[in-house]
């Protein structure tokens, strides 16, 4: 418990960086804040002499002025509410937006094997939900805790002018009030952690079941999902009431407290009046103080409870910022011009402790050569492209591009060299130019329709209703397999990559659609070196070099031609037999 104050400078610290660029507004609102309190104190004045005037037979046009300034005043004081507390959302949702960008950026540089461990739910909740809670506190903070210390500060200052006795019993109140909550305020932080790490779990569950719903209507595993969904769901709602529970303490401690000063402050006020010390003006006035006191009492008793669930999102939201991605970003940017070649050696690789994926893999494909790789699944064809792309450290050995080690390169300069091709196309929400560039506006339309017409993509888009101007939704449902396929080949091509790497590029075509894709893969493989990862040998007819994968390791290595050649080689037995099922 000795490190929460600590803890809690640190948060706050942290989180009031993001209002340095929101500053001029800030300083506006506090101004305005200042001035919604001192139009809060006089009005109670204004009754006082109102009924003090009254109560002396004062003459009726002084009473309609009273009424009229006091009029002036509700209305002017309701405006600057209004206007306080948009001000104050807008500061706090441009500061905590900031926020959302950074928590965003950061988790698409982490690598994959945070990804791997975090569903998109969860990373939905974390980024927002969290980020959320603070807004939520942060926009009330401004207004309303700020804005009660002040109306506090000002209705005790008053009261000593007015009742020393009936101030100090205020005074003590408001204090103890304080320092109550000052005590507890981190008593419902942990339970508001779990209960923002149980909805995380949830929506990562609905997430999850989504995306697969194909194979949970397929294999009837609804009843499973919803029995799960429904465990989860009690789950949020245990550690909600608990979290609940422990933050509506200070609120519940507060109204004890207001209402033993309330029976005071009345009791005390009656008998001054009653002994002629104080008139009725100014009893109404202490009793009307006294409401006004049990305001940001409570205001601040709120604010106690939206600060424990506010700072669990602080502190999840720095646990994320602390992340840090096993990818060191190296520092060399240059690459030789033209093709790439490339260089594995003595590389090892795994996803996870003893279980090796890559195991001593040595290779060497020149710039310009391109190297067709088959294996069983499993075998590590996947895993070295990865590697490749540094979209996992190895483990041990090393990889070089160009005569130079990826460890050691800038990343944007290594994507920008090196293009891959995958089985999975995703589409963005937006045009269909955009899609084909993502969002790179350098890219022009007439090399977008070259690229697509040497790929067959051509006669698609031309069928679309608007060309390259077409609005595609995300999610890819737009587009078939196969023209998903062309549409990934489409989008590496137009980079210009000098080092390319195909995932099973035709994998989603027909005989007579491959055969033309291959035409034109060929034509625009001539500048750049290639990695062809296959099923179909078919698919690798017009490959230099041949490797053959098995259980992480090198079967086979070379020359493509040479390899067909030699009888007792695994790649001239498969063609041989042309049992191509073996590969998959």
């Amino acid at each position: 418990m000795g490190t929460l104050p600590k803890e809690k400078k640190i948060s706050m610290t942290w989180l009031l960086r993001y209002l340095k660029p929101v500053k001029g507004r800030l300083t506006i609102l506090l101004i305005m804040l200042l001035v919604s309190t001192g139009l809060q104190l006089v009005s109670p004045q204004i009754i006082k002499r109102f009924i003090d005037t009254a109560a002396s037979g004062g003459v009726l046009a002084s009473l309609i002025q009273l009424a009229g300034l006091f009029l002036i005043v509700a209305v002017f004081n309701q405006l600057i509410t209004v206007a306080v507390s948009y001000l104050g959302n807008d500061v706090s949702w441009r500061a905590t937006n900031r926020l959302r960008g950074d928590l965003l950026k950061h988790c698409l540089r982490l690598d994959m094997r945070f990804h791997n461990l975090k569903t998109p739910g969860e990373m939905i909740e974390r980024v927002d939900g969290d980020v959320t809670s603070i807004s939520n506190f942060f926009s009330m903070f401004i207004v309303q805790v700020i804005g009660s210390f002040v109306l506090l500060a000002g209705i005790l200052g008053f009261m000593f002018t007015v009742n020393l006795p009936i101030a100090i019993v205020m005074a003590v109140f408001t204090l103890v009030s304080i320092l109550f909550m000052v005590f507890i305020r981190d008593l419902g932080v942990a339970p508001s952690k779990d209960e923002r790490e149980a909805s995380a779990s949830l929506f990562g569950l609905i997430e999850e079941r989504i995306a697969g719903i194909e194979d949970v209507q397929a294999n009837g595993n609804v009843p499973y999902v919803m029995n799960r969904f429904y465990r989860m769901m009690r789950a949020v709602f245990l550690k909600g009431r608990k979290a609940w529970m422990f933050r509506v303490i200070p609120w519940n401690t507060t109204v004890i407290l207001f209402a033993l000063a309330v029976t005071a402050v009345l009791l005390l006020g009656v008998h001054y009046y009653l002994i002629g010390q104080i008139s009725l003006g100014t009893l109404f006035l202490i009793y009307q103080y006294t409401q006004m006191l049990n305001d940001p009492i409570e205001m601040l008793g709120d604010q106690v409870q939206e600060f424990q669930k506010a700072k669990s999102g602080m502190l999840r939201s720095r646990e994320l910022l602390s992340e840090r991605s096993e990818i060191v970003n190296g520092e060399q940017n240059g690459l030789p011009d033209g093709a790439l070649g490339l260089e594995f050696r003595d590389v090892n690789f795994s996803y996870n402790e003893n279980k090796p994926v890559l195991r001593n893999i040595n290779f060497t494909v020149h710039p310009g050569e391109r190297l067709g790789i088959i294996g069983r699944t499993g075998s590590g064809k996947s895993s070295l492209s990865r590697v490749l792309l540094r979209l996992y450290n190895i483990d041990s050995g090393v990889i070089r591009v160009g005569g130079t080690d990826i460890s050691t390169l800038n990343l944007p300069a290594l994507y920008r060299r090196v293009g891959m091709v995958t089985q999975d196309v995703q589409l963005f929400d937006g045009s269909l130019r955009d899609n084909l560039t993502l969002f790179d506006t350098t890219v022009t339309d007439e090399s977008i329709l070259n690229t697509t017409e040497q790929l067959g993509l051509r006669r698609w888009i031309d069928a679309q209703p608007s060309g390259l101007d077409t609005h595609l939704t995300a999610g890819g449902n737009s587009l078939s397999a196969g023209e998903a396929q062309l549409f990934a080949l489409t989008r590496v091509f137009l980079t210009e990559p000098s080092l390319v790497i195909l995932d099973e590029p035709s994998s989603r075509l027909d005989a007579a659609t491959e055969s033309m894709l291959q035409i034109a893969v060929d034509q625009l493989m001539k500048e750049c070196t290639g990695i062809i990862i296959a099923h179909r040998l078919a698919t690798l007819e017009k490959v230099d070099k041949i490797m053959v994968l098995g259980d992480g390791e090198i079967l086979e290595f070379g020359a493509r031609e040479e390899l067909a050649k030699r009888p007792n080689s695994h790649y001239a037995r498969l063609l041989v037999t042309g049992r191509e099922e073996e590969l998959a």
